[in-house]
């Protein structure tokens, strides 16, 4: 089953390009956090960069319940794509908050109460019906893997977003771009083909793609704060 769309090409210039921003792009291994109003436009800057922004009123209510949407586009990414992204996101997000109706729960919701995600009140009739107060939507930007024989490479980026219920404002968001390679250019016969047979078992193993979405994730719900450390008390205005 086809996951993410491949870019084939066998030019060495481009080959050797590519390679060389990967490992340019490795060298500084830690994550960098920035607002998304300071964050740049260019895509490859949030390899190494999760923008993000949380408003000031995530902290007046915690958010008691949170439902994982499907992904959009919904007719840019596979099925397969879709469910992996859904899976890992769900269980980052258990550990932040109490209640997350996972993308396994809400499909089998959809079974038993005939609800569909091309419905336009699809996503108010679950909130109602699970009774949550918050919703997690997430876009997947540009996922790719770009096999070069002795080189391959998987990307994704995702851009998700944490919404209230009542009025549908926007209370936390962030953007990042993960990726994995495998392989490179070798100076003997022997280590081509040593490359060759990594890079091709890289490209074609599923575990990887897992692993590329789950770096994402992991990384952009780090500065999400933990829910689950506080009680969800409502904050009362001064003199009420």
């Amino acid at each position: 089953m086809k996951i993410l769309d491949h870019k084939l090409a066998f030019k060495w210039p481009s080959l050797a390009m590519a390679i060389f921003l990967s490992i340019a792009t490795g060298a500084c291994t830690d994550t960098q956090y920035t607002r998304i109003s300071d964050a740049t436009d260019d895509p490859s800057a949030l390899v190494k960069q999760v923008a993000y922004q949380i408003d000031p009123e995530f902290y007046a209510e915690f958010p008691e319940c949170v439902l994982v949407l499907p992904p959009s586009p919904s007719s840019g990414i596979s099925a397969e794509l879709s469910s992996m992204v859904e899976a890992a996101i769900s269980r980052h997000l258990m550990q932040k908050f109490n209640r997350v109706i996972s993308g396994a729960e809400r499909r089998i919701a959809d079974e038993r109460w005939g609800i569909s995600p091309r419905d336009l009140s699809y996503a108010k009739r679950l909130l109602r019906r699970f009774d949550c107060d918050t919703f997690l939507t997430t876009k997947v930007l540009n996922p790719r893997l770009d096999y070069l024989l002795v080189w391959s490479q998987i990307g994704i980026g995702l851009e998700m977003t944490l919404s209230r219920a009542s009025d549908q404002k926007d209370v936390w968001r962030a953007r990042h771009l993960a990726r994995r390679s495998e392989g490179g250019i070798s100076l003997s016969p022997i280590g081509a083909i040593a490359d060759t047979v990594f890079s091709t078992r890289f490209a074609s193993d599923r575990d990887e793609v897992e692993g590329v979405i789950d770096d994402a994730v992991r990384r952009m719900l780090v500065p999400l704060p933990n829910a689950k450390s506080f009680s969800a008390v409502k904050v009362k205005p001064l003199g009420s």
